[in-house]
């Protein structure tokens, strides 16, 4: 009888480390800031920058009360916001984007209101105050405390013009109308989304701010704050923004943006020549691992020797080489000036086993070796890696991470640079 293979007791502190295998991100993270400051991968819509603006009226002079930090005046606002678009848009397939949406959704399925517990768990993080925050921040919309910031006004002017409202000294009704609807949230007990309303109320709020409502004063305002040249505010993404309209959506690869990017503007060629430099590496690393990985699920009980791979051509064409791709990296890392980090020091140390030549085979197991290190790196604890260890080279890859095989892709990037959330914003404004 074959018994099954069984793992060993997770304490507690070695949780799942699911994302980010190689320790590949932080790197490319810290390259998109230099490219694009402010803008991250998960901003979608850019009308939320609207809604911070207008936030930031309406919970201006609301105390926060330190008891109800789950619950602060702008998180109020943010549930308000969220479930008016869920309760009246939510068959619309343009409210795309919307943080938060399933969780809003659940909850008004379930008791008919959002608060703390039935909202995001890390909204500051994952809610659209927390998403776009950087960005608002760095425009001038609002500062770090959600107040309004110097362009607060003249955002919230040009968005009461299109709706109508005269501007914003029009508008001062409707904000204190929504100032009152927090008000009356916060008192409840606990705080919840409670503001009185009928449904012309709410389809009111949720008009105001669907992501795709934009109209041409708000759309000139927004523009000319992202396109603003003052000090390369916003690095690049005046120029990514300009070659918009020469690729289609699927023809826009960051390989080929970031090609006729350093032609246009040659002052950030040694920036995408560290960026190409590292996502050759990182590719090779990707592509060796995933490879690895779907081999290696194949096996049974038994588990399967990581030397082995070495009969795969694709895994031995990913690596081969890896070390001059490494010293690549690592000379084109040291072009790049970064304030609080050294990008050079950061990838010597974490990619340091893969710096010498060395046979398909040892590469196998260093990546292994790696892969472990990465994931104890983690957390104070730890995270577990993606398979067990039966011997010193022999893994068995825990189900959780068993994926079909994909082909390699040689010669693009592993990561995003930014190009995709200033593609969505492009056409939300234009």
């Amino acid at each position: 009888m074959i018994f099954p293979f069984i793992t060993s007791y997770d304490p507690l502190g070695t949780s799942e480390g699911a994302l980010d295998p190689l320790g590949l991100y932080q790197i490319a993270d810290q390259l998109a800031v230099q490219l694009v400051p402010a803008v991250r991968e998960r901003m979608q819509r850019i009308r939320f920058l609207t809604a911070m603006a207008v936030g930031s009226m309406v919970t201006e002079g609301l105390i926060e009360d330190p008891q109800k930090r789950d619950a602060s005046p702008y998180l109020v606002w943010e549930w308000l916001v969220v479930e008016s678009m869920i309760r009246e848009l939510s068959d619309n397939p343009e409210i795309w984007g919307v943080p938060g949406t399933l969780v809003t959704q659940h909850a008004l399925d379930n008791h008919g209101y959002l608060d703390a517990r039935s909202y995001l768990k890390t909204p500051s993080i994952f809610g659209f105050n927390g998403v776009y925050k950087r960005l608002a921040v760095h425009i001038g919309i609002v500062d770090i405390h959600l107040s309004p910031g110097r362009n607060a006004e003249k955002l919230v002017d040009a968005w009461a013009r299109d709706l109508g409202l005269g501007g914003l000294d029009g508008a001062k009704k409707v904000l204190s109308r929504w100032s009152a609807a927090i008000r009356r949230s916060s008192d409840e007990k606990p705080p919840r989304t409670s503001p009185g309303w009928g449904k012309q109320a709410w389809a009111e709020l949720a008009g105001a701010f669907v992501p795709e409502g934009c109209k041409i004063h708000e759309k000139k305002y927004l523009r000319d704050l992202l396109l603003a040249y003052d000090e390369g505010r916003l690095g690049a993404l005046p120029a990514i923004w300009q070659l918009q309209a020469e690729f289609g959506d699927d023809e826009l690869r960051e390989e080929a943006l970031h090609d006729v990017l350093e032609e246009r503007e040659p002052k950030y060629g040694a920036l995408l020549k560290a960026i190409r430099a590292y996502e050759r590496f990182a590719r090779s690393l990707q592509d060796a691992f995933d490879v690895l990985r779907a081999e290696a699920a194949r096996s049974d009980v038994q588990g399967f020797t990581v030397r082995e791979i070495v009969r795969d051509a694709d895994f031995t064409r990913s690596v081969q080489g890896l070390y001059e791709q490494f010293e690549n990296a690592y000379r084109a890392l040291g072009e790049v000036t970064l304030t609080s980090v050294s990008l050079q020091n950061l990838f010597s140390e974490r990619f340091k086993s893969f710096a010498d030549p060395m046979d398909a085979g040892l590469c196998a197991l260093a990546l292994c070796d790696h892969h472990e290190a990465v994931q104890r790196a983690k957390s104070a604890d730890g995270k577990r890696p993606w398979f067990d260890r039966i011997g010193p080279e022999r893994i068995y890859v825990r189900h959780r991470y068993r994926e079909p095989r994909h082909e390699i892709q040689p010669g693009s990037y592993v990561h995003y640079y930014r190009s995709r959330p200033i593609r969505r914003f492009y056409k939300d404004l234009s």
